[in-house]
């Protein structure tokens, strides 16, 4: 199977996170089978389902498909910080891109107490998502808080709102410039 070029790669652990990822960028279903794929001509959109098995699955799917300059992971995260409100976006890869930095950890399953949490943030997928992507990929991993450690799970509609907000942060990292 021959690979595409592409720009940028976006991954996404959940459809709510995905969905207003693909109206700002236009991107239309390619796919629905193994993994829901979004693109457009100069960026792929994969959604994996939670996890980091679900994650490594899907980014070595889409390694398959395509070729990307830049890889993005956006996705919710919880918080040890309460002191840091829900909506609140953070780079966990590189400091000075305009935008709070936080350390990042994850974890197999959501956690409700942060004894053994080292990082500010806490998610499934980050991890894996920077050890499956091979080195000359540019990679950027930006968590939007949803919670702090509490045992509710955030509604669609409050992640995808976050989600929204945090776009016109990160979304030069996505953009393509020939």
């Amino acid at each position: 199977m021959s690979t595409r070029n592409i720009h940028t790669l976006i991954h996404t652990a959940l459809v709510a996170e995905a969905k207003p990822i693909i109206g700002h960028f236009k991107l239309r279903c390619t796919a629905k089978q193994p993994f829901n794929l979004y693109e457009n001509e100069h960026i792929a959109l994969i959604v994996s389902g939670m996890g980091s098995q679900n994650s490594k699955e899907a980014l070595l799917y889409a390694l398959s498909l395509y070729e990307p300059h830049v890889a993005i992971n956006i996705g919710i995260a919880g918080c040890v910080d309460r002191s840091i409100a829900k909506g609140t976006l953070f780079c966990t890869t590189q400091e000075g891109l305009g935008m709070p930095f936080a350390s990042c950890s994850s974890h197999p399953k959501a956690l409700e107490d942060a004894l053994h949490v080292k990082t500010t943030l806490v998610d499934m997928e980050a991890d894996i998502f920077i050890q499956t992507l091979p080195n000359p990929i540019k990679t950027y991993v930006f968590k939007v808080v949803s919670d702090h450690l509490e045992d509710t799970i955030p509604s669609k509609t409050d992640v995808g709102n976050w989600v929204t907000k945090s776009i016109k942060l990160w979304e030069k990292y996505v953009r393509y410039e020939p």
